[in-house]
Parts: C-alpha cells; sequence; structure tokens
C-alpha cells in the first residue's frame, strides 16, 4: 500500500501541484497486525514442482515454502504490479479534480 501511496501523492503533485491529506498515511506498521497467520499443512506436489521451487529458493537465497505461498498468493490476488495498478486507478477514478482535470484535458 504505501508504494501506491507514494505513487498516488506523486501523481497528485504532478497534476495538480498539491499533495493531499491521504488516511492513515504515516500510521505505524506496529499498530497493524499481521496480515495472515500461517497454517501448517501437508501437501502432495509433483517432484518436479518441489524441485523448482527449490532451484528458484536457492538462487534467491529464499525458503522454498514461501517461494509456493508467493506464487499461489499472486495466483490469487494477482501480481503486485496488477494489484498496484488496480489500486492507483481506484484512488484516481473516486478523485472528483482528477476526473474534472480529465475532462478538461479530454474536452480540448
Amino acid at each position: 500500500m504505501e508504494k501506491v501511496i507514494n505513487f498516488d501523492r506523486a501523481a497528485r503533485r504532478a497534476l495538480f501541484g498539491q499533495e493531499p491529506e491521504i488516511p492513515g498515511a504515516g500510521s505505524s506498521a506496529a499498530k497493524t497486525p499481521a496480515r495472515h497467520t500461517r497454517v501448517k499443512i501437508t501437501i502432495n506436489l509433483d517432484e518436479d514442482i518441489v524441485e523448482h521451487f527449490k532451484t528458484l529458493a536457492q538462487a534467491e537465497g529464499r525458503g522454498y515454502q514461501q517461494l509456493i505461498n508467493d506464487s499461489l498468493r499472486e495466483y490469487l490476488e494477482g501480481s503486485k504490479g496488477e494489484r498496484i495498478a488496480k489500486e492507483v486507478g481506484e484512488l484516481l477514478l473516486t478523485d472528483e479534480t482528477f476526473l474534472a482535470r480529465l475532462a478538461e484535458s479530454i474536452a480540448s
């Protein structure tokens, strides 16, 4: 979310010469509870799948189970870029000033 907020601020400054007040900006991450709770499970996967993730994990210096989890999360929620684009789009489409300026730009 922080990257979206930073992009939103930069976009508003560029478009309108101002910085908006953003609810929750500057709040401590320590006040926010953990997003997900880990659950221990047993799962059977094809050997080549496990080897693929182990190879990737070794190259990245991460755990292969974390990579599998990240891949499943991306499948559910979309890639990070897709999520950021969606959030930015939602922010801009609810900003009346932005929409007015966009309409003016299109009309001219």
